[in-house]
């Protein structure tokens, strides 16, 4: 056979490496990198929560790369303390929102990248329906029930999530994706478990504002820990590989790194994927009531379907306060995390009142003409509703384009 007869070889399509002017393009040496695209890092929506040590880092190292959209999260105000150990905080911010502030001085590091803030807690205050919509989703928290909230969204969404963690110097990154190796709460010891519900044995209690100590940390381990978490999450956005349910752990006294994997566990409770979301679009958290979308569940449904509350934590909403010993009630009908501890004292003997709560919606209720941020509901959030052992999952779409704000 002649050279001739042979047939032409196919070359791999290759991406064209485009090479920009480095005195005009900010993102030029990016461009060199084989795997990098910037369109796509433009594009990109990424939810940063936390925005202390760990946060402050990943990110200002998003935001130098040009990520398009970054969503902050916090719930915690600027003191002298944070100042050692955050590059986008001043002295001239004592007592404002973190998540603000973050969001201020990213725009300030890189005018290209959209921002917005929430001031808020994670587990109760943002809808499921944000997380749903974001490209990669980053922890930089310090506490495990925030950690396991983030996880339990994460599962029910299929999406993945990293994690940072951080004590003097030492430091742990790791990448969290559903169906793939272990999740944060198979992580998690009895000792763990002992420490939540220690914290939320007395629902009163646990919204009262609690010192819990502070963990001692360093800018040098922030700066280690939050630049892998932002590699990670970099990936995660190209949809490279990623080593899931594994941890990269530094020690920072030794200068010593490892990767240590996690054994997923069979029973683990966060393992638990929505799989049917109907959006509602004309749905919202504001003016949409309890009754209104229980009536739009059952037409989907079934006339026996009840719509119970049970992302993360749960999302227990107060019906009423009972003083055991004055054999009083009183109605209340506002979400557990709006009722502060003096509110559950007896007016009459002082002592701690017993909440009747409730996670359920049958259609019973006296407060069904309330509506859905009345219960504590969160704009865009997302509602499981069961008929039997049936599940769906109904989002209030109708937020979507009042809640986004990226400036």
């Amino acid at each position: 056979m002649s050279t001739g007869d042979l047939p032409e070889r196919e070359e791999p399509e290759q991406d064209l490496i485009v090479i920009t002017d480095p005195a005009s393009d900010r993102y030029h040496t990016f461009g060199f990198i084989s795997w990098w695209k910037q369109e796509v890092v433009r594009e990109a929506k990424v939810m940063v929560i936390g925005a202390g040590a760990l946060g402050n880092e990943v990110l200002k190292n998003l935001a130098l790369m040009g990520v398009g959209h970054l969503f902050i999260v916090d719930f915690d105000t600027i003191e002298d303390a944070n100042l050692s150990r955050s590059v986008l905080f001043g002295a001239r911010d004592n007592g404002r929102r973190k998540a603000e502030v973050a969001a201020e001085a990213v725009k300030r590091l890189n005018p290209d990248v959209k921002v917005q803030a929430f001031h808020g807690d994670v587990s109760y205050d943002l809808g499921l329906g944000v997380f749903r919509r974001m490209d990669a989703i980053v922890g930089c928290l310090d506490n495990v029930a925030a950690r396991l909230s983030i996880n339990r969204f994460c599962w029910h969404l299929n999406k993945p999530w990293v994690d940072g963690a951080i004590q003097e110097l030492l430091g742990e990154a790791r990448v969290f994706r559903p169906n793939d190796g272990a999740c944060y709460e198979c992580t998690l010891k009895q000792t763990d478990y002992e420490i939540i519900n220690l914290r939320y044995s007395c629902p009163l209690l646990a919204r009262a504002d609690i010192m819990q100590g502070k963990v001692p940390t360093t800018p040098t381990i922030s700066s280690i820990v939050g630049g892998i978490q932002t590699q990670d999450a970099l990936k995660l956005i190209h949809g490279m590989d990623v080593k899931a349910g594994k941890g990269l752990v530094f020690n920072g006294l030794a200068n010593d790194a490892y990767l240590t994997e996690y054994q997923p566990k069979e029973e683990c409770q966060s393992h638990w994927v929505w799989e049917d979301i109907v959006e509602l679009e004309d749905c919202r958290a504001d003016s949409t009531t309890v009754g209104d979308l229980l009536e739009t569940v059952r037409e989907e449904m079934g006339p026996e379907t009840v719509i119970e509350l049970v992302d993360g934590l749960g999302r227990d909403f107060v019906v009423a306060l009972e003083c055991r010993t004055c054999d009083t009630r009183a109605g209340v009908c506002r979400p557990l995390q709006q009722v502060t501890l003096d509110e559950g004292k007896c007016p009459t003997c002082g002592e701690t009142r017993h909440p009747v709560m409730t996670h359920r919606i049958t259609g019973d209720e006296n407060f069904l003409g309330k509506t859905l941020d009345a219960l504590g509901i969160p704009p865009l959030h997302i509602v499981a509703a069961r008929d039997g052992l049936n599940y769906r999952y109904f989002e209030l779409t109708g937020d979507a384009d009042t809640f986004f704000d990226f400036q």
